[in-house]
């Protein structure tokens, strides 16, 4: 299970708000104004008979007297204090539970309303809340938010109004609860993959243990004497000068292996897709509430969920994973590490990234990648190949790399243009549509041929089964012992 930080609660007494701060401190209630509307009425028989004239004022008088008198009863903004706390960690796509809190130290019953001014990665449309809060007892309230943005966002004051017993006077006040809350991205490996991963992991490190390669890799196994054929670079020149005749070491594959996880963020992870998120408790079945849970889903965020799925499974296969995200510049990039706080640290970096909408600069990435790791290493690249008519820099970039590491190219696909590849035109504009299908494709398997035979693993997939693909690679990569 990976743990996240939930952001800690936040406190803060109200304060005058609204047009009427600093004059009378309060307002009438559309209550109040009805009934003093209720007594314009009046006027009509006061045409026939002045003395009406007279009961018209009284009873007007009379409501401004008691909506005064339920004025005077509310308690001022300074004896509340609002407060704001997170159920959960919010996540890119799945609903999170806030709770708001209201103290008073009243002697009556307040009726308030609430309106949470969240930023709009969070809810693009705040709702007002109704609440009922006891003297010196905490109210509180609970309702659902579903983030559509990863990374920072500020959040602001909560807004309030609360009326007296007789709802002819109300006041308006804010507190302000500004703090800053990360949203992560989606964590969506399921309990069964997970199982399903470890026991590959447990049946890879059981074949490890009993095939146990020798004179493979480069992790020291032990001493021995020298023998005809081995590599003078293996000779041991202090042991050979202890014991007076030439020793060797002897190596065996590695058992901790280093991975880095490469993520492209330049303009093709812009391209977005729709998720409709599903929200617990809601029975809404109307056309307005199915669009109002569309979630727009970027390339980036969806290769965000696959990099977190990606490092745990590495770290419990005994591995140590390492992040680079890259546009036209380095946007994060972590050295490899294993354990809790490295994924941690991994998510919270993740949560931070960007898409830019330049195209990526590939071949500055690998020279940083080549700069940081010098020992062989895996490199779980996950990209797009540009349509161009030039070969892409990508293509260069990888080639590149694969001379000193190993490189899994993990390249996104558009079902769509198989799709309009395979249909038969009906039209003139349909037959020029599918013969660029046709095109691209052909393109592309060009590019794909030439990297696989320059070294380069190539695993196509799609969005959304990204996470299980590269997965399955990197454990198939892990049981072939090629790293």
């Amino acid at each position: 299970m990976i743990q996240t930080l939930i952001p800690p609660p936040i406190e803060a007494p109200a304060q005058p708000h609204g047009p009427l701060k600093g004059r009378l401190g309060w307002a009438l209630t559309p209550r109040a104004l009805v009934l003093l509307a209720a007594g314009c009425l009046l006027a009509i028989p006061a045409f026939f008979h002045p003395r009406w004239i007279v009961a018209m004022l009284a009873w007007d008088a009379f409501i401004l007297a008691l909506a005064i008198l339920d004025a005077a009863l509310l308690p001022s903004p300074a004896a509340l204090t609002a407060g704001r706390r997170f159920e959960e960690s919010p996540v890119l796509g799945q609903p999170t539970r806030i709770t708001l809190s209201v103290t008073h130290a009243a002697h009556r019953i307040l009726e308030l309303r609430l309106t949470d001014a969240l930023h709009p990665h969070l809810d693009p449309l705040p709702a007002t809340h109704t609440l009922q809060a006891f003297p010196r007892d905490p109210a509180q309230l609970g309702f659902t938010i579903t983030p559509n943005t990863r990374g920072d966002v500020a959040l602001g004051r909560i807004f309030l109004r609360y009326r007296g017993s007789l709802h002819l006077a109300e006041r308006w006040a804010v507190a302000d609860l500004a703090q800053n809350v990360r949203i992560y991205p989606p964590l969506e490996r399921s309990p069964e993959d997970s199982a399903l991963y470890l026991l590959r992991i447990r049946q890879i490190a059981l074949q490890k243990r009993r095939l146990r390669l020798r004179g493979v890799g480069r992790e020291f196994e032990s001493l021995r004497e020298y023998q005809r054929g081995d590599e003078l670079r293996n000779v041991s020149w202090t042991a050979t000068a202890r014991r007076a005749k030439v020793i060797t070491r002897e190596f065996t594959t590695e058992r901790s292996q280093q991975v880095w996880i490469v993520l492209d963020a330049g303009r093709l992870s812009r391209t977005a897709f729709e998720l409709r998120p599903t929200r617990s408790g809601s029975t809404e079945t109307t056309q307005t509430s199915e669009e109002s849970l569309t979630l727009s889903l970027t390339q980036l965020d969806q290769a965000s969920g696959a990099a977190i799925a990606l490092a745990q499974t590495v770290m419990q296969a005994g591995d140590k994973a390492a992040l680079l995200v890259y546009g036209r510049r380095i946007q994060q990039q972590l050295p490899p590490a294993s354990g809790p706080a490295h994924l941690r640290q991994f998510i919270d970096s993740l949560a931070q990234i960007r898409p830019e909408s330049a195209e990526a600069a590939h071949l500055a990435a690998a020279a940083r990648l080549k700069h940081l790791q010098r020992r062989r290493s895996l490199v779980l690249w996950i990209t797009e190949l540009a349509d161009t008519a030039r070969r892409p820099e990508v293509v260069d970039a990888a080639a590149d790399l694969a001379r000193r590491h190993l490189v899994l190219l993990v390249l996104l696909v558009h079902p769509e243009l198989d799709t309009l590849a395979r249909h038969e035109p009906s039209s003139v504009e349909a037959m020029f549509h599918s013969a660029a299908a046709v095109e691209i494709l052909e393109r592309r398997r060009e590019m794909v041929a030439r990297l696989r035979a320059l070294g380069v693993l190539v695993v196509e997939t799609s969005a959304g089964s990204m996470q299980t693909a590269a997965i399955n690679e990197y454990l198939e990569i892990k049981a072939k012992g090629l790293i």
